[in-house]
């Protein structure tokens, strides 16, 4: 199990708060306003909810995000899927999941 406390503050993109009733809001952003999905977000939100789903304190989860809009862009900046080594990470790891 990972204590709340090990991962709150370890995701740049994510501001988590839980109640003390288990209800756990993540509000997904880039520099505090609205979410600019990319390469490197998405490795981020990969272990973020793998920390989210180990923690049994966590009753409910709110997704919700920051800004005027939830995310209106992406960027391809991190994405490595059209190299080999892209390739073998990605599919590496969904053979894990």
């Amino acid at each position: 199990m990972s204590p709340f406390s090990t991962y709150k503050y370890s995701f740049a993109n994510a501001r988590l708060t839980r109640s003390e009733s288990g209800v756990l809001e993540v509000a997904l952003h880039t520099d505090g306003g609205k979410l600019v999905f990319n390469g490197h977000t998405h490795e981020q939100f990969v272990d973020l909810f793998h920390q989210i789903g180990s923690d049994a304190d966590n009753r409910v989860v709110i997704l919700t995000g920051s800004g005027d809009a939830f995310m209106d862009a992406i960027s391809p900046e991190g994405f490595d899927f059209f190299s080999p080594r892209g390739t073998t990470r990605s599919t590496a790891r969904a053979r894990r999941s």
